[in-house]
């Protein structure tokens, strides 16, 4: 009988050990953060589902010209992803980082500095963790408007 309630126990706590995991795993998985409407309607295009770029806490939709991107910053060379999100902010010739307010915790734009459709991207920090938006096919003025609606919807989920 004790091994039969050892076992049972022993069972219950591998389990719930695996659910605890599967939840912080699903935390890294980015295309669930969007969904093809969103993106769809914030681009004014006909997107595809999204779909992972090489691996699962990348996700892109795309459609008539317009490339929307999402990646979950994940630790990496030591640094957290609020650590990257910080170290992003600091100035790099030729790319331009301006402060956007009203998404995550923190958040702001990166650009090719004096380029009109080379791609804009929104770095956004929302507690322990931060993620980017990128969106391409557009002149720069609507790519920031595109790309913090996503970014005010992801962050909402994230």
């Amino acid at each position: 009988m004790r091994s039969i309630v050892f076992k049972a126990v022993l069972t219950a706590s591998i389990l719930l050990s695996f659910v605890g995991s599967v939840s912080a795993a699903d935390q890294t998985v980015a295309c669930p953060l969007l969904t093809q409407a969103q993106v769809g309607s914030a681009t004014g295009a006909t997107v595809g589902p999204g779909s992972p770029i090489a691996r699962p806490g990348s996700c892109q939709w795309a459609g008539q010209g317009k490339i929307v991107t999402l990646t979950i910053n994940q630790p990496r060379g030591g640094k957290s992803p609020v650590d990257q999100f910080n170290d992003g902010k600091r100035s790099i010739p030729g790319v331009t980082i301006e402060a956007v307010s009203g998404v995550g915790d923190d958040a702001y734009y990166v650009f090719y500095a004096g380029s009109s459709r080379a791609g804009c991207g929104i770095m956004v920090k929302k507690g322990s963790g931060a993620f980017e938006i990128r969106v391409y096919g557009f002149d720069l003025s609507q790519a920031k408007v595109v790309a913090k609606t996503l970014a005010q919807a992801a962050a909402g989920k994230f």
